[in-house]
């Protein structure tokens, strides 16, 4: 899903990179956000939207998907990325009804929770499932290490393993704590990323009259 329209009132704002002059453009990029249930997505996606008074108090398991917008300013320029956020639900018996997201969208958060291995270890299992239903398509996309203040727990992961999972698959890492609204930084980074590789098929497109 990439699209690009002139400015519409609406969605909740980012301060990165604030403008001076009125917007002349707005990207339009779809993310997904995969990982096991109760690794932290939902809660990313909401503080990210909202801020930190956003966080879940109650944990509610994600059934099927989630939608949250948000527009986030590129540094530098007048123009704006309208991420279209898609909270997938980490259940085996919801991924049928969630795959055709994955198909289309422009980038991807692999997400787990550095104090609960077995979602680190399942995160090959989501970049894999994912791969295979985009087949040659390049995944765009970041890992998430979540719930960094349990980071100190005996069984966490380590910053080492997340940054070398990232590595080998050409992803970039970062590291997340909702809880104290530690979360923007992997959404900006795609919002840079997308307004990049816009520019670059522009360019192309150009090139060819």
């Amino acid at each position: 899903m990439a699209d690009e329209t002139n400015l519409a009132g609406g969605e909740p704002e980012d301060l990165f990179g604030q403008y001076t002059t009125k917007p002349s453009l707005v990207l339009r990029c779809k993310i997904v956000l995969l990982g096991d249930s109760a690794v932290g997505k939902t809660s990313l996606a909401q503080v990210f939207e909202g801020g930190v008074q956003n966080f879940p108090k109650n944990y509610n398991m994600t059934m099927g998907i989630e939608f949250v917008v948000k527009r986030v300013n590129i540094p530098d320029t007048n123009v704006v990325v309208e991420m279209y956020i898609v909270d997938c639900g980490g259940s085996a018996i919801c991924q049928d009804l969630l795959k055709p997201h994955w198909e289309n969208a422009n980038a991807v958060m692999f997400v787990y929770d550095v104090s609960n291995p077995e979602s680190f270890k399942n995160l090959g299992k989501w970049y894999d499932q994912l791969k295979q239903s985009r087949m040659e398509t390049a995944i765009t996309g970041v890992v998430i290490a979540s719930k960094t203040d349990l980071a100190d727990r005996a069984v966490a992961v380590t910053t080492q393993q997340g940054q070398q999972f990232s590595s080998e698959r050409g992803l970039e890492f970062f590291e997340a704590c909702a809880t104290k609204g530690v979360v923007d930084a992997p959404f900006h980074f795609l919002a840079e990323v997308f307004h990049q590789k816009y520019g670059d098929r522009k360019a192309d497109i150009e090139n060819l009259h």
